[in-house]
């Protein structure tokens, strides 16, 4: 019975870190500092600027958009690291409780398809911002991105 809430417990968190790496990557490309991956200025809004081709109007509009992105966001990580902790000391009592575990399990999900929510609302919002050119360059980079995510979460995984 152990080996069988380890072994969902396991499988839950490993795609709660792909979700929370898509955030980090997400975050880290789209926020200050995210540029010196690339090499360039640390500037709010400059690698897609100068990536996406952006009119100082849509960097003002898109800096408005993340600021509200970024306090929900931080709450609902917030919530979700609780609910971690929650669920690795219950799984690590003499006696773990399944009825406790699932209920946090289920909690977990909950706060996760919210994270899942709040980014592709931003993202909608801002697609709205971008013409259509800019929305396909985007996009692009946000796949580019994903999948070199992906790719490094795989080869940590099989070495």
């Amino acid at each position: 019975m152990k080996r069988k809430w380890f072994t969902i417990a396991l499988i839950l968190l490993t795609v709660i870190n792909l979700s929370a790496l898509w955030i980090f990557v997400y975050n880290r490309w789209c926020h200050e500092g995210a540029s010196s991956c690339e090499n360039e200025e640390v500037e709010q809004g400059h690698f897609m600027k100068r990536h996406l081709g952006l009119t100082d109007e849509q960097v003002a509009k898109i800096k408005t958009s993340r600021e509200t992105f970024d306090v929900n966001i931080e709450a609902l990580s917030y919530k979700m690291k609780e609910k971690r902790l929650d669920l690795v000391k219950e799984l690590m009592a003499e006696a773990p409780d399944s009825v406790r575990i699932e209920r946090i399990l289920r909690q977990v999900d909950s706060l996760q398809a919210a994270l899942q929510r709040e980014v592709a609302k931003h993202l909608l919002l801002e697609k709205e911002i971008f013409t259509p050119e800019q929305q396909k360059k985007f996009f692009s980079i946000v796949l580019e991105r994903f999948s070199v995510g992906m790719k490094q979460e795989q080869h940590h995984e099989n070495p």
